[in-house]
């Protein structure tokens, strides 16, 4: 299975892009965000993480 990361996903742009990918194509999504809290996850298909794209070292470990 491919994995895929999405970058702010409680955004509109992110949102938009995570609904897609999830009827479309198997990928395991790794959702990042600052609100991570308010995602509702795909159990099997998806991992939410909070952080700050600004914040380097946070962001590496993804």
């Amino acid at each position: 299975m491919k994995k895929g990361l999405i970058i702010g996903a409680t955004g509109s742009i992110g949102s938009a892009v995570r609904k897609i990918l999830l009827a479309k194509t198997d990928v395991q999504l790794t959702l990042y965000s600052r609100r991570a809290d308010r995602l509702k996850l795909i159990v099997d298909r998806e991992t939410a993480v909070a952080g700050s794209v600004t914040d380097d070292d946070q962001l590496g470990t993804v």
